[in-house]
């Protein structure tokens, strides 16, 4: 095999590594994107586990309120 071949070979396949090296540049970037919608998502989603639970606190605090009213009215109302 004469020197031309070998080196065109050579050629051929640091070009098609480097075609695959920036495909997987490319996929890594797409999954580091995923990653961080994905942390996002998560972060939103803890947020909102939080205001849940807040607003159900507060609504059993109205309630609670809400019961001791109730019966005081009755306990007038009686008297």
């Amino acid at each position: 095999m004469d020197n031309a071949k070998i080196f065109d070979t050579l050629e051929r396949r640091v070009e098609k590594l480097l075609s695959r090296l920036s495909s997987l540049e490319s996929e890594n970037s797409k999954l580091k994107s995923d990653l961080a919608s994905a942390r996002k998502a998560e972060k939103d989603a803890g947020d909102a586990r939080g205001s849940i639970e807040r607003m159900e606190k507060d609504q059993e605090a109205v309630r609670t309120r809400l019961e001791k009213l109730i019966a005081s009215l009755e306990a007038a109302e009686k008297a």
